[in-house]
């Protein structure tokens, strides 16, 4: 038997953090698009001020998320 951590139960490292950040930020606004494009294809677009606050909630959670990952100096 191996005492070695098998590689799904380490901790994430900053790298994996900083990917998955990245990804859950462009995954939303991929949405956010995707939304507003087949709303606009219906002829009922959202309007512009409720799409830069959403835009402003998804980049708020990731810099939230950016500033508890500890930085290499």
């Amino acid at each position: 038997m191996s005492v070695l951590p098998s590689l799904s139960s380490l901790p994430p490292t900053p790298d994996d953090r900083l990917t998955e950040i990245g990804d859950q930020l462009l995954e939303s606004l991929e949405a956010l698009v995707d939304r507003n494009r087949s709303l606009r294809a219906t002829g009922a677009a959202a309007p512009s001020d409720l799409i830069a606050a959403e835009v402003a909630q998804h980049l708020a959670v990731a810099r939230s998320a950016l500033s508890r990952i500890p930085r290499l100096r």
